[in-house]
């Protein structure tokens, strides 16, 4: 540890395990296992899967690099953005407006997640934690915060995006609600 307390990496440490604020080095093995039990609905598009992949991975190096487990649980929040608007999407939900000058631009995450309430395509239970996340990305996102996430809110973060993308692209009444069939 050198930089403010981050691992600063060199030729003869970098698969060295970090040691994570703690005094000893993290096991490697039993860090890997603890996220690669997480296991993530096949119902979820595929480049939904692939982003959920990404993150998991960085948490998995950050066994190696701390900062990586703050990249992944960042890139967590994003991933649960990108479903919302795939989501919305598959139901035919527009997930973009034009602006003054014709040019297309996204609608905002909450908006996105609205259409999806008021569709009963997200349940109330669900809601307060799909509104949470949106406020996770914001908080990971400051740098005054990286210190605080590490092995246990990563697995929490990984195994509740799971848990939402799971139920997010089950098949729901919102479905039938547009008179479209949802595409793949």
């Amino acid at each position: 540890m050198d930089t403010a307390g981050t691992k600063r990496l060199n030729r003869t440490n970098w698969l060295e395990s970090d040691r994570h604020a703690g005094p000893a080095p993290v096991d490697a093995e039993a860090w890997r296992d603890a996220f690669l039990a997480i296991r993530l609905d096949p119902r979820v598009p595929a480049e939904i899967a692939a982003m959920f992949e990404a993150a998991r991975g960085c948490m998995i190096y950050g066994s190696f690099f701390a900062p990586l487990v703050t990249l992944g649980v960042e890139h967590c929040y994003r991933l649960l953005e990108a479903a919302v608007r795939a989501r919305c999407a598959q139901l035919g939900l527009p997930v973009a407006f034009r602006d003054r000058q014709g040019k297309e631009r996204p609608l905002s995450f909450q908006h996105n997640l609205r259409q999806l309430i008021g569709r009963k395509a997200v349940s109330e239970a669900d809601a307060t934690l799909w509104r949470q996340a949106g406020e996770l990305r914001d908080w990971a996102a400051l740098p005054e915060h990286h210190a605080a996430v590490g092995q246990d809110h990563a697995i929490t973060a990984l195994t509740r995006a799971a848990g939402l993308l799971g139920r997010l692209f089950a098949p729901s009444p919102a479905d039938n609600l547009t008179g479209r069939k949802p595409r793949p």
